[in-house]
């Protein structure tokens, strides 16, 4: 929980390379953060929101090192009430052994563990009104969301038969909602995850922001998906010049293409650095961009607007190198 919020919704998506973290505060200050790379910048930008020591939940949203390995930092130096966690048994045994040193360093401090198998919904706020007919509490239909959508069972199985399962495949995605606006984060969610979400039609809105799936990899930033959540802003956690290469040629196509479009924007945090997003009660939104380093910590005082017309990112240029070196 944060000391102060100003009833308005902030998303901060930081700068960590070719990784994820973010940090959500909701409209009255409750805290979630997903996946913990980089924790001493995830931590100072904690301090610098005003956070009280406690985070309301935590989401991991796979176990690979680019999403959790600060998960055993954050861990120590701070109360988690709430944690999801990916599955991670299935053929892979029980997980790296740092993630599992986070699991269970999570239970051992009394936080609520759930391994997260299909759809579950988790409100930011409390969200339970008395109902003025004197019946059982109802939900108040202001109250922001969060929608999580983990790998189930039976898609498991599935690429487990097909011999195409891969750690990838068990991303936690999430799809936060208040009011109008809808933004998805896709971890590191493959097609076959997508298309899974599909068939039960939990993956029909559209949404207004959508941080892209692997880093904007073809495997999870298919055109045909971002055709259809229709987004007016793209947010891509990679470096190109890392040791996966990622956005890769289809990928750095697919966000060229969409970043050509009118009242669209494609940018890349290796560029641009952090940003954060605000989103009022009438539902609009702001963007700011901070130009850090995934090595330096966020001044939450040096930003700056994220404008269309000075696009940090050219998507030219790297799909030109794509090209050159395919």
């Amino acid at each position: 929980m944060t000391a102060t919020h100003d009833g308005n919704l902030h998303v901060y998506m930081l700068s960590v390379g070719q990784a994820d973290t973010s940090v959500i505060v909701s409209p009255k200050g409750t805290v979630i953060v997903i996946d913990t790379t980089r924790p001493s910048k995830l931590r100072r930008l904690l301090s610098d929101l005003g956070l009280n020591g406690t985070i309301e939940h935590l989401i991991i949203t796979h176990p690979h090192d680019d999403h959790f390995s600060g998960g055993n930092s954050v861990a120590s130096n701070l109360n988690i009430e709430h944690a999801t966690v990916a599955p991670f048994w299935h053929e892979f045994g029980l997980g790296p052994t740092t993630y599992r040193r986070l699991i269970g360093r999570l239970e051992a401090q009394g936080t609520n563990v759930t391994f997260l198998s299909g759809y579950s919904r988790w409100y930011l706020d409390n969200a339970l009104m008395d109902d003025p007919a004197g019946g059982d509490p109802v939900v108040d239909p202001n109250a922001p969301y969060l929608e999580l959508l983990g790998p189930t069972n039976g898609l498991v199985r599935l690429l487990e038969d097909a011999n195409i399962f891969n750690t990838n495949h068990l991303s936690i995605m999430t799809r936060l909602a208040w009011q109008n606006f809808r933004m998805i984060s896709a971890g590191d969610a493959q097609m076959e995850n997508w298309s899974f979400f599909d068939q039960e039609r939990l993956l029909e809105d559209r949404c207004h922001v959508l941080r892209t799936s692997h880093h904007g990899s073809m495997n999870g930033t298919q055109w045909e998906r971002i055709d259809r959540l229709d987004p007016r802003k793209l947010i891509v956690s990679s470096d190109p010049a890392g040791r996966h290469h990622l956005p890769d040629l289809v990928g750095a196509a697919n966000l060229a293409k969409f970043d050509s479009m009118k009242d669209r924007m494609a940018v890349m945090t290796r560029d641009s650095g952090s940003i954060h997003l605000t989103v009022t009660a009438t539902g609009r939104r702001t963007f700011e961009h901070f130009g850090d380093d995934p090595k330096d910590n966020v001044d939450l005082g040096a930003g700056k607007p994220l404008d269309p017309q000075a696009n940090p990112t050219n998507w030219l240029a790297l799909l030109n190198d794509r090209m050159a070196h395919s």
